[in-house]
């Protein structure tokens, strides 16, 4: 049997969690993790995510409209 299709409430939620992390980096070490950054290929190696994938995970995160995604601008 299949799950049930994820709502978009719930993927926000999830999304929200992951940018958590890319704020820190931001707000509160001063490393923007934006694709292209040396923070940003940290984290490429660390999520195993090619160049292509990480920028459409940045781009993701910047459009969730969550407190903390927003956070990201």
């Amino acid at each position: 049997m299949l799950g049930l299709p994820a709502r978009a409430a719930d993927l926000n939620v999830d999304i929200d969690v992951m940018c958590q992390g890319f704020v820190i980096l931001n707000k509160d070490l001063g490393a923007s993790a934006a694709p292209g950054t040396p923070a940003a290929g940290k984290m490429q190696q660390e999520l195993k995510l090619t160049a292509a994938q990480y920028g459409a995970l940045w781009s993701l995160m910047k459009l969730t409209p969550t407190d903390t995604c927003v956070g990201l601008y």
